[in-house]
């Protein structure tokens, strides 16, 4: 009677690491089976548009957790699998940078631009101030700005205004338009011509929403689908309005709560013709979006670059008082010709 379970106690480990590479390999395949969802159908689908638009975090924790299981189920080629499935997510999905400043060409001048979403309800407005002077910057775009509070926040800037979007300049604006959305009406694009110390630029803020009917994200499912639709709709739009603003010639920058990951076949759309400074310089996840202001976990602030204009280096400062972390960017514009 002894011997069947003297058999079945020697085939439990077998079992126990079966479990386990299976689990494994399930927890390798995920990420590819994600980046591929996230590319077709993409947004074309809702429900994949939402994992383009969710947080992406949680997929490189998904392959970790394999090479965990592989390394307890001892099977060597599985925890280079899940190895390099993790690494996979990590870069080609949640967007992980390691990108090094770059020196100042001798020949170039500099230029320092900031966006942050202020959050323009809160109370703490000299805070707001004096954090944004320590960075001295030339060229400051706000999101959510659109109390008249703002309108002299930054003594020693000219500034212009449209809808919630504020530019200040430390300079002269010699030029300066807020283009309706042809839509809804309201203006979610402020561009300004800026003669500053290293020459003129043109500065383009943005503030795309993330949908026009709903307030907060629904959690039941039709609402919830319906929200997605609405804000690729809604994003198609916009962006399609941004390019066209975009110019043909000149160096430029375009700034602002874009809402939108780089996931997003709209960040590839600016990508054809702009660089994303902090996929130029930057490193790290460089999330800004603070969920709960505590967690930062997602990037959709950014600082992109035209015309000729470079990155040199991109940082992020802690969000308080508002929800997004400001974005600080370095860039050199292009040589001036003689005269």
């Amino acid at each position: 009677m002894s011997e069947p379970s003297v058999v079945e106690d020697r085939r439990r480990p077998g079992c126990l690491r079966r479990g386990l590479s299976t689990l494994a390999l399930i927890c390798a395949l995920i990420p590819f089976a994600i980046w591929l969802f996230m590319r077709v159908p993409g947004e074309d689908w809702w429900l994949t548009a939402g994992i383009v638009y969710a947080p992406k975090p949680q997929w490189v924790a998904i392959p970790g957790l394999g090479v965990l299981l592989a390394l307890t189920a001892w099977r060597g080629r599985l925890v280079l699998l899940t190895t390099a499935a993790t690494l996979f997510a990590l870069f080609a999905i949640a967007g992980f940078e390691w990108e090094q400043p770059i020196k100042p060409p001798p020949d170039r001048l500099v230029i320092r631009v900031a966006t942050w979403n202020v959050f323009g309800w809160t109370e703490q407005r000299e805070l707001v101030r004096e954090r944004i002077m320590s960075w001295d910057c030339d060229i400051v775009c706000l999101q959510e700005a659109a109390r008249q509070t703002f309108q002299k926040l930054l003594p020693g800037y000219q500034s212009a205004m449209g809808g919630d979007l504020r530019i200040y300049v430390r300079g002269r604006i010699t030029h300066r338009e807020a283009p309706p959305d042809p839509v809804t009406g309201r203006r979610r694009i402020l561009i300004v011509d800026a003669e500053t110390d290293a020459g003129p630029l043109r500065v383009i803020g943005v503030h795309v929403p993330r949908a026009t009917t709903h307030g907060g994200t629904p959690r039941e499912l039709e609402p919830l689908r319906r929200y997605i639709e609405e804000g690729v709709e809604l994003r198609e739009r916009k962006f399609a309005e941004l390019v066209e603003e975009l110019p043909s010639e000149g160096p430029f920058v375009v700034a602002g709560d874009m809402n939108t990951p780089p996931a997003s076949r709209f960040h590839a759309m600016l990508s054809a013709s702009l660089i994303d400074s902090f996929e130029a310089v930057g490193r790290g996840f460089g999330h800004t979006f603070v969920w709960r202001r505590h967690l930062p976990m997602m990037r959709i602030d950014y600082v992109w670059a035209g015309g000729g204009v470079e990155p040199l280096s991109h940082r992020i400062e802690p969000h308080r008082p508002s929800d997004h972390r400001p974005v600080v960017v370095d860039l050199a514009l292009p040589e001036q010709p003689p005269g």
